[in-house]
């Protein structure tokens, strides 16, 4: 499978448990500071952050599946300009018997430049009409 069908699937999985009703709520936010002062910050609300993600697309892809030392499963790492401000990104799907969640590790502000393997040049693109 080619690396890039590979993202496709994994945002799909993404997007159809946050979306899924009989979780009720499919995904949750880690509470890390940095987490918080970003989305402080960019005057967010848990709606926006849930929309963030639903939108997130292959050519926001940054790195992944990484093995994740801490526990269990693999990491996926995507960026999103948000407010002109770029937004590290890093999720995690988690089961619990039959449920399966969306783990947000990861909301804050980049750290360092972000890759966009599968979208740089319309990220590039994006962003001179943002100037």
């Amino acid at each position: 499978m080619q690396e890039r069908d590979k993202v496709r699937d994994f945002l799909q999985l993404v997007k159809e448990t946050i979306a899924n009703p009989v979780a009720d709520q499919g995904w949750v936010l880690v509470p890390r500071p940095e987490n918080k002062e970003c989305i402080i910050k960019l005057g967010l609300k848990y709606k926006d952050i849930k929309e963030t993600l639903l939108e997130l697309s292959v050519e926001d892809y940054c790195d992944g599946p990484c093995h994740d030392r801490d526990q269990p499963g693999e990491l996926w790492m995507f960026g999103k300009i948000i407010e002109s401000n770029a937004v590290y990104i890093k999720l995690k799907l988690a089961s619990f018997g039959p449920l399966r969640i969306v783990r947000v590790i990861s909301f804050h502000f980049a750290e360092h430049d972000l890759a966009f393997p599968f979208g740089e040049e319309k990220r590039e693109e994006r962003e001179d009409e943002n100037d």
